[in-house]
C-alpha cells in the first residue's frame, strides 16, 4: 500500500470497522463526535470512549484482517475503544493534532495513552510526532511501552537511530518479546549489535543470561568478538540460545558486508521468540 493510498483509505477504512461492530445507537454517538469541533469537546468526547463504547476485541473474517493489517500492522489485535479513539484522532485538523495530542498525553490515563500511541501512525502528519513518542519511550509503565514498542510500524518507520536503539535495548530490558517488534530486521544497525554485545558481557559477568533473540540483533554484523560470544553459547548455552547462535553463524558464513541485505529468516526467529515467552510464562 502506497502512502497516498494509506491516507486516502485511513479514514474511511476506521469508519467501516467501527459501524461494522457497534450498536446503532453507539454508532450514532459516534458521529455527533467525530467531527472535530474545538479542543475542549475534543478532551470531553475521547474521555467518554470509556463509557460509551465496549472495549471488546472484534474477531475479524479473513478479508477484515488482511485489510486492517495493511492499513496498519497490529492493529488486527486492537479493541473497539481503541480503534473509536484513533478515529477521533484523525479528524483533529492537522495543523492542531500535534499540540493537541501532547496535551492528551499530559492527563490521560493508561488505557487512553495506549490508544495515542497505537494511533498515531494512522495521522497524515505522523512524521511529527517524533518528540512526543520518544518521550513515551521514557515510561516505566509496560503496557504503555508494549504499545509504542511491539506491534506498532510508527518507531520503525519513523524514530531516528539513536531512539531506535535506546527502543530495542529497553525492550531487552523490559523482556519484552523482540519478534513483536515492528521490521526489527529491516532497522537492524552496527551500533544496535555493538550495544547488544555488551549487555550481553553484563549478564555473563553477573552470572545470568540473556534472551536468546539477541543474537537476532548480530545477524550481519558478525565479528571476531560476536564470534566467540556464539561459540561460547552453542557450548554451554540453553536449547534456544544455542539454536539462535547457530542460524547466526550459519547465515553469517560467507562473512561479506552484503549479508545485511540478504533475505531474512524471520520464521525461524519468530518460534525462537514464541517459544522462550512460552518459557518463561510457565515459570
Amino acid at each position: 500500500m502506497t502512502e497516498n493510498t494509506f491516507k486516502n483509505n485511513a479514514c474511511e477504512i476506521l469508519y467501516s470497522v467501527i459501524q461494522a461492530r457497534l450498536s446503532e445507537a453507539q454508532m450514532d454517538w459516534m458521529k455527533t463526535v467525530m467531527l472535530f469541533e474545538n479542543e475542549v469537546l475534543f478532551f470531553q468526547d475521547f474521555g467518554l470512549i470509556s463509557r460509551m463504547i465496549s472495549p471488546a476485541s472484534p474477531e475479524w473474517s479473513s478479508s477484515e484482517k488482511i485489510t486492517i493489517e495493511q492499513l496498519c500492522p497490529g492493529s488486527g489485535q486492537w479493541n473497539l475503544q481503541q480503534f473509536c479513539r484513533c478515529l477521533l484522532m484523525v479528524y483533529i485538523p492537522e495543523d492542531q493534532n500535534v499540540a493537541i495530542i501532547k496535551k492528551l498525553t499530559q492527563s490521560a490515563d493508561i488505557g487512553e495513552l495506549i490508544s495515542i500511541y497505537k494511533g498515531i501512525f494512522f495521522l497524515e502528519n505522523a512524521c511529527e510526532f517524533v518528540p512526543l513518542v520518544e518521550e513515551g519511550i521514557r515510561t516505566n509503565i509496560t503496557s504503555i511501552f508494549d504499545s509504542i514498542a511491539l506491534l506498532n510500524p510508527f518507531a520503525a518507520k519513523y524514530l531516528p537511530l539513536d531512539s531506535w536503539n535506546q527502543l530495542v535495548l529497553k525492550a531487552l530490558l523490559m523482556g519484552c518479546p523482540l519478534y513483536k517488534i515492528t521490521n526489527l530486521d529491516l532497522r537492524k544497525n552496527e551500533q544496535l549489535a555493538f550495544i547488544a554485545i555488551e549487555y550481553i558481557h553484563e549478564r555473563w559477568s553477573s552470572g545470568k543470561t540473556a534472551s536468546p533473540e539477541i543474537w537476532r540483533l548480530m545477524d550481519g554484523f558478525v565479528n571476531k568478538e560476536v564470534t566467540a560470544c556464539l561459540l561460547k553459547v552453542i557450548e554451554s548455552g540453553d536449547q534456544l540460545s544455542k539454536h539462535a547462535a547457530i542460524i547466526v553463524l550459519r547465515e553469517n558464513a560467507s562473512n561479506t558486508c552484503n549479508n545485511i541485505l540478504r533475505p531474512k529468516n524471520t520464521t525461524l526467529w519468530n518460534y525462537i521468540g514464541e517459544q522462550y515467552y512460552i518459557q518463561n510464562k510457565e515459570l
